[in-house]
């Protein structure tokens, strides 16, 4: 597992980790907080990453979790 961590355009923090899975993907789960207040989690996969370096594959995770987050809030 990897670490992440990062802020969503509209301001949640989240700390993340993601590994590879089956089929050239790798699966996430993300924790969100808003001003140090627990408001959710998410979790996710992302597939087609088997020929991205490593902070390609960070900026993937990370676009889907920003996608994942913003889109429902």
């Amino acid at each position: 597992m990897t670490d992440c961590a990062g802020t969503t355009s509209n301001g949640f923090n989240y700390t993340a980790q993601y590994e590879l899975a089956v089929m050239s993907s790798v699966t996430w789960a993300a924790t969100f907080r808003k001003d140090g207040i627990y408001r959710g989690m998410r979790h996710g996969r992302v597939f087609a990453v088997g020929e991205l370096s490593d902070p390609d594959l960070r900026r993937a995770v990370m676009d889907d979790i920003e996608e994942t987050w913003v889109g429902v809030h």
